[in-house]
């Protein structure tokens, strides 16, 4: 075997493990208030992917592992990887672009419609604004891209925290999603409305296409009204 194909094995069997998906185990200390009304909390699992083509494709496809987790993120190498991937039938939840890395995406409207037209939303991490300059400014910069060719539709603010200290409270992360170019409601959405978007969005695409119906039934059993949906 050659050097270079010795190179693409290890490559291949490099990105076909993916993790498995951490559990976190709490006790009814760590959450006192759900506890009192009977409720437990809700942590949901999530897996990043960096792609630099859709050669990820094959072996995403066929781990079960990666199917565990709850919500899918992409993070493109470049536009013309991202196209490539709306051409495909491949379909995910969040399009996170990490200030830690440099990618050459250059945004237009039309691309960020598409994102749009798959489900996607936007991801932007304020906790490496707030630690480093330089990731402060591609993250502003980002933002102020995102404001310009989609107006900062379907936003979501993440932490990206790598430490508890870096954790702020939602009402803070709210304002300071003023700096992203946000405004009042689109802070607020960015970090509730958003995020349970994201949450349905990704549990239709784990079910894929199916057909419900819907009735809404009074005390007496009786039918008022009846609405099918479908989803794909």
């Amino acid at each position: 075997m050659t050097k270079k194909k010795q190179q693409k094995t290890g490559a291949e069997s490099k990105i076909s493990e993916f993790p498995e998906p951490k559990t976190v185990e709490l006790s009814t200390e760590d959450y006192p208030l759900l506890h009192a009304k009977g409720l437990k909390p809700i942590i949901l699992t999530r897996l990043t992917i960096v792609i630099f083509d859709n050669e990820f494709l094959i072996h995403y496809n066929k781990s079960d592992i990666a199917k565990k987790y709850d919500l899918l993120s992409i993070v493109p190498k470049s536009a013309q990887c991202l196209i490539a991937l709306h051409k495909s039938s491949f379909r995910f939840d969040i399009l996170g672009l990490r200030p830690d890395l440099i990618f050459d995406v250059k945004w237009s409207r039309k691309l960020y419609n598409e994102c749009i037209e798959k489900f996607v939303h936007f991801e932007l991490q304020y906790s490496p604004a707030i630690v480093d300059r330089e990731d402060r400014r591609r993250i502003i910069s980002l933002a102020q891209t995102f404001q310009s060719v989609g107006k900062s539709r379907k936003m979501i603010v993440t932490s990206g925290a790598k430490l508890p200290i870096e954790l702020r409270a939602p009402g803070d992360v709210s304002n300071l999603a003023f700096i992203f170019g946000l405004n009042e409601n689109q802070g607020k959405e960015a970090i509730k409305k958003n995020c349970l978007d994201v949450y349905r969005t990704a549990m239709g695409r784990k079910i894929g296409v199916y057909r419900v119906r819907v009735e809404r039934v009074d005390q007496g059993g009786d039918s008022d009204s009846d609405e099918a949906m479908e989803s794909d």
